[in-house]
């Protein structure tokens, strides 16, 4: 913690505006940039949280289960469970699968190869959701799933517009440090020619 408070103040003196007159210019160029880029990245965060607001609007949208077209069922294994790769009537491989049984609101039955938990046995029942067609579908979506993609898009907002920020201004960096080593070997040689000057007599 201490560090921390020790790095942040030699930013502020590094980074502050004063009239201090072994500042150079491109001491004063850096500093402006770092606080243009500060600036830009707490405007950044009002996109994050629109992002963040957008994917939670449309997780809490797939949380609902809309009558008719999703809905639970119970249905009834007819065989034991049994770990292979196999492929169910709708095309989706299985890991761990076993022939269930259940009935649609209608009364209508369907039996069908369907993911079951590891040792399952006959006769046993399964929660399961099934679509309007009374096929198996993936259940609603959970309410700590929508949280987590939200805090996922603004964070990736963030750390995006951040990531371009902060390379934009280590460019500026470079850029800067190229011209102050360009001064500094002005300079030497300026110096380095008063020193080696012969004195008259």
């Amino acid at each position: 913690m201490r560090s921390l408070a020790r790095w942040t103040m030699r930013c502020v003196r590094r980074y502050r505006f004063d009239r201090n007159p072994l500042r150079r210019r491109s001491d004063r160029i850096e500093a402006v940039a770092v606080l243009l880029t500060l600036l830009a990245l707490v405007a950044a965060l009002w996109p994050a949280v629109l992002a963040g607001g957008a994917v939670y609007r449309r997780g809490l949208s797939a949380e609902r289960v809309e009558p008719g077209l999703r809905q639970p069922v119970t249905a009834v294994l007819l065989e034991d469970a049994a770990s292979t790769d196999a492929i169910s009537t709708q095309g989706a491989v299985i890991g761990i699968k076993a022939k269930a049984r259940w009935y649609t609101p209608d009364g209508r039955q369907h039996v069908d190869v369907v993911s079951v938990p590891a040792h399952a046995k006959a006769g046993s029942a399964l929660e399961m959701w099934i679509d309007a067609k009374g096929r198996p579908t993936a259940p609603p979506r959970t309410h700590a799933q929508t949280v987590a993609d939200a805090s996922v898009a603004g964070f990736g907002v963030m750390a995006g517009a951040g990531g371009l920020l902060f390379l934009n201004l280590a460019l500026v960096r470079w850029m800067l440090d190229r011209r102050r080593y360009a001064e500094w070997d002005k300079a030497w040689n300026s110096a380095h020619d008063r020193w080696r000057r012969p004195r008259q007599p």
